[in-house]
């Protein structure tokens, strides 16, 4: 009877007396002698019912936070925290009992700050304070919801016992979460009302003056832009060369010429070099300059166009009987007198800097399209600016190499003079750090030019560009950076700062990047579209904005890496500090203690752990980037302890093979990135990350195989699953548990008995690239899991086979006819596949053949009729080789072949027929000894761009590559090439350029 009186006790103290019905269920159970399970199960099932009927004000309000506030921010950041906020409360609701029909308890309250926030234009005095508190509160919401859900979901994982042990903690942890939203609802009517009194005072300011001192600041600098960009020119003359012939060459219709770059790359510089040339100013009637600017305002971009074409023609105006003001005309009007004037000349008009389409398409009805020959040359940041205004692809400007850069800063530095040579090196140590951007450089030169010219002065420099660059004195920071980064959308803001967590010169992986940002929570309202394809979009929308660049490309023109200018990473990483999105830690600031929410790593760990005070508790997302960071079992505990509520982790080496149990309690966690080391097994406990989209383990080798948990559809959001071996599914369960996996994208599988069963039942039903290395006694079964495949959508595919003995490799591939979406193909072990006619899927655009051990002309001839491969790698078995080959390629064959390799092939001839292989780009020849002989017929292929080969040339191939090289333009390689993977996706290594003597 104690323990009865103990349960009646904890009831009453809950104020909840209806419990004790369940006091009779306890008197039943001793009756059965189960005292102890009795006093547990009662106690259990009180503290549900006391979830369920506790005031629903205790957890509600979170939930009010996330709904209402989701789109009331025009600042990106907020509007981001709190758009994850309304996603997290939705999908984590099963947790929260019975709080639904309560939610609109705080709607009127929140619906007033929507209100008041919606009314917050700009960022500046107490705006920026609302945006800040607001801010803080978001993250705070954020906290308390996904420290509630990682606490509850450790609860849910314990045994029956272990949650009836602990059932009083939990009644504890819903006070806490109550007392932490009422503060927070508190918090809320504060701001509120100090907004209120803020407005009510503000009523009484002019504002006039606020807005005549932004004009003022706006002139200030588009003067001191101007003077910056079109002094001490240098370069530019390839480019003046070109944007010259676009103006003068063409017909007679008006057309628009576009030059498109960065902030401070020169693209006034340019069009007033080319606007002064002699050719241009003989060429056309008249000319005139107008500056748009990202504040544009079209009537008085007439005005100030009238008055360049017309310069009389405000005296005009006023000399006539009706006296009329220019500014009182309309745009209309204004619009007809620069077209009446325009209609009869052949006429160049500049428009400077234009930021948007709809400026554009306003004042474009000013200029005539009279059959003169009348050409307007606009620049802009904006690539689509431009497409939308021009006639022809933009002209896109470089930066300035470093012997430029260098003649540049001398030029400001010295006025002229040379530079000392003691001062040189430390010279050109500064000129590189600009990158080759001319205001950079400009302004750089300008600040040494008035130091004192000695090594004790310029090493203060050395070092600290950036910092001396980015001072408001220089403008450099609103002239380059905060025009850019203002203009942004929205939903493009948190994407250009999260490149700021990347280090200097960091050449960023494009397809994890895009991973990262998913991840993230940036990529919203997507609609049907896949998020990483709207993720690719938004990084196309930062290129096209000259605020990110293209590092490298391949071969199908896909975006392979890319990376920022120094300047747009400094400001990134100060932008985002002040709105607490992420810190960069260095040895600078490594003492500075911060509550960040985003970490990325650039010094040694070790020293990072040992050294640093910062508060972990509610990072999101930790990157590590600097030297020596293994990951150990003191860095292990590290991370499990001082990081639960990580979303985003990337760490690596780690110096296990096998991943820790206690993975699991990463509750948060979608991408999970662990490099340099192969993992070969993953625990059970990976099944508890139920938000996980990614798991990226490495790149593919196709060596050891991955142990993985059968149930792996319980990762219900998992879109990319990758691991250096394909994945070896273990344990049972019987299929009719079995759940799709409907945002699958990317696995490998080892097809086993488990893999098997889970395809059969079409558990990747949107599966996008698939690898499957055959088990011995699966050899051969492809054909027979076709029939049952649910694989509309995949559109890459890897066979790997090294079991395949007396398998007829034909039928697997014939079998793979009904998949049209599938346009890459990679087959290993092919053998003699090359020896009779080869059946290929429909679509197939990339087919990578490995294991070659024989080539016929049959087989050849069946590779070049499909008229849809583009890119084609043939490997071939050299152990296996007999007899050299010779590689005949048909008339006409391979219509659109861009790429063609060969690797380890015994090649004696390579033939091509006429007008084979028309379209051909890129040819690779890695070790295929003897070849001595190139084909002629190379030199009549007009689109071909490179040729690679491992081997010195013979003399007949040398003569080729001299006539390539020196008539076609063609850029001749040789080297050694390092391809490790069975895709040779990646061509590296000691390479160089060969030149001929005469």
């Amino acid at each position: 009877m104690i323990k009865l009186q103990l349960l009646k006790v904890f009831i009453y103290s809950l104020q909840l007396e209806p419990l004790l019905i369940y006091t009779f269920e306890y008197s039943f159970l001793c009756d059965c002698k189960l005292h102890s399970i009795a006093f547990f199960w009662c106690l259990s099932k009180s503290l549900l019912v006391f979830f369920h009927h506790q005031p629903r004000t205790i957890i509600q309000p979170q939930i009010q936070i996330y709904t209402l506030l989701h789109a009331v921010m025009a600042d990106s950041v907020v509007s981001f925290v709190l758009d994850h906020l309304a996603q997290l409360a939705a999908r984590e609701a099963n947790l929260l009992y019975g709080v639904e029909d309560r939610v609109q308890s705080l709607q009127y309250e929140l619906q007033m700050i929507k209100d008041l926030l919606n009314t917050t234009k700009r960022k500046k005095g107490m705006e920026h304070t609302v945006l800040d508190q607001i801010r803080d509160v978001a993250h705070l919401a954020e906290d308390v919801i996904d420290t509630f859900v990682a606490k509850v979901s450790v609860y849910k994982r314990r045994t029956i016992l272990g949650r009836m042990l602990r059932g009083f903690g939990q009644v504890r942890l819903l006070h806490h979460v109550a007392d932490k939203i009422d503060k927070l609802k508190t918090t809320l009517n504060e701001i509120r009302d100090n907004k209120n009194k803020y407005d009510a005072f503000k009523e009484t300011t002019d504002q006039s003056a606020v807005e005549e001192e932004e004009k003022e600041r706006l002139q200030l600098l588009h003067e001191l832009r101007r003077d910056v960009e079109e002094e001490n020119v240098v370069g530019f003359v390839d480019d003046s060369k070109d944007v010259v012939q676009r103006l003068l060459r063409g017909g007679s219709n008006r057309e628009v010429v576009s030059v498109v770059g960065m902030g401070g790359l020169g693209k006034t510089t340019l069009a007033r070099k080319v606007y002064n040339s002699s050719q241009v100013v003989n060429h056309f009637d008249c000319h005139a300059w107008v500056y748009v600017s990202n504040e544009c305002r079209v009537h008085d971009l007439l005005i100030d166009l009238l008055k360049h074409l017309m310069p009389i023609f405000e005296q005009q105006l006023r000399g006539n009987k009706s006296a009329v003001d220019i500014k009182d005309l309309s745009k209309e009007e204004l619009k007809k007198h620069v077209w009446n004037y325009l209609e009869r000349k052949r006429y160049l008009v500049v428009v400077d800097d234009l930021w948007k389409r709809r400026d554009w398409d306003e004042v474009k009805d000013a200029f005539p399209d009279n059959n003169r020959g009348s050409r307007i040359l606009i620049t802009s940041r904006l690539k689509e600016v431009a497409l939308h205004a021009g006639d022809d692809v933009p002209h896109h400007l470089q930066f300035l190499s470093e012997e430029e850069s260098w003649e540049l800063f001398c030029r400001k530095a010295f006025r002229g003079k040379n530079c000392p040579s003691d001062l040189e090196p430390l010279g050109k140590q500064m000129v590189q750090s600009c990158r080759g951007l001319p205001l950079s450089i400009i302004v750089l030169g300008g600040l040494l030019a008035n130091k004192e010219k000695s090594d004790r002065e310029w090493s203060k420099v050395v070092g600290h560009v950036n910092w001396y660059l980015t001072r408001d004195e220089t403008q450099v920071k609103d002239i380059v950076l905060k025009l850019s980064y203002d203009n942004l959308p929205r939903r493009l803001k948190p994407c250009f700062l999260y490149l700021g967590l990347f280090p200097e010169d960091f050449k960023i992986p494009v397809t994890p990047l895009l991973q990262k940002w998913v991840a993230e929570g940036f990529i919203q309202d997507t609609g049907n579209r896949d998020p990483d394809d709207v993720a690719e979009d938004y990084l196309y929308e930062l290129i096209d904005r000259s605020l990110v660049q293209v590092a490298r490309m391949d071969f199908n023109g896909g975006l392979k890496t890319c990376q920022v200018h120094d300047l747009l990473r400094d400001l990134c990483i100060s932008e985002s500090k002040e709105d607490k999105m992420f810190e960069v830690c260095t040895n600078n600031n490594i003492l500075l203690r911060t509550k960040p929410r985003r970490l990325s790593i650039h010094i040694d760990t070790g020293h990072y752990i040992s050294s640093s005070n910062n508060d972990h508790s509610c990072i999101r997302s930790l990157f590590f980037f600097g030297p020596g960071y293994h990951v150990r079992g003191r860095e292990w505990k590290w991370l499990l302890d001082d990081f639960k509520l990580v979303r985003v982790l990337e760490f690596g080496p780690y110096d296990r093979n096998k991943i820790p149990s206690n993975l699991g309690n990463f509750i948060h966690l979608r991408y999970l990135r662990i490099k340099d080391v192969f993992v070969y097994s993953i625990p059970d406990s990976i099944l508890n990350l139920w938000n996980l989209q990614t798991i990226d383990l490495g790149s593919w080798e196709g060596l050891m195989p991955v142990s993985f948990p059968i149930q792996m559809w319980k990762l219900k959001h998992l879109r990319h699953l990758n691991t250096q071996g394909p994945i070896k599914l273990r344990g049972r369960c019987s299929p009719s548990s079995y759940e799709k996996m409907w945002n699958l994208q990317t696995i490998s599988l080892v097809l086993n008995m488990q893999a098997t069963s889970l395809i059969k039942k079409g558990t990747f039903p949107n599966i996008k690239w698939l690898r499957l290395k055959e088990e011995y006694g699966f050899v051969g079964e492809l054909p027979n899991l076709s029939q049952n495949l649910e694989l509309n959508h995949l559109n890459k595919l890897l066979i790997l086979s090294p079991f395949r003995r007396g398998h007829k490799l034909q039928e697997q591939l014939q079998s793979l006819g009904q998949l049209s979406c599938l346009t890459i193909l990679i087959i290993t072990d092919v053998l003699d596949l090359l020896t009779s006619t080869l059946i290929l899927p429909p679509n197939i655009t990339e087919l990578t053949l490995s294991g070659i051990k024989c080539i016929t002309d049959e087989g050849m001839n069946s590779l070049a009729n499909h008229s849809k491969l583009k890119v084609l790698r043939l490997r071939g078995k050299v152990t296996a080789f007999e007899d050299s080959v010779d590689l005949n390629c048909a008339d006409g064959g391979f219509p659109q072949l861009e790429v063609f390799k060969m690797r380890d092939i015994k090649l004696r001839k390579w033939r091509l027929g006429n007008c084979a292989m028309q379209k051909l780009q890129n040819v690779f020849i890695l070790d295929c000894r003897p070849l001595d002989h190139l084909p002629t017929e190379l030199c009549s292929l007009n689109e071909l761009r490179e040729v690679h080969i491992t081997e010195y040339p013979s003399k007949q191939m040398t003569h080729i590559l001299e006539i390539l090289k020196t008539n076609n333009g063609v850029r001749v390689i040789i080297g050694i090439f390092s391809t490790p993977d069975v895709e040779w996706s990646h061509v590296s290594g000691e390479t160089y350029e060969i030149y001929y003597s005469k």
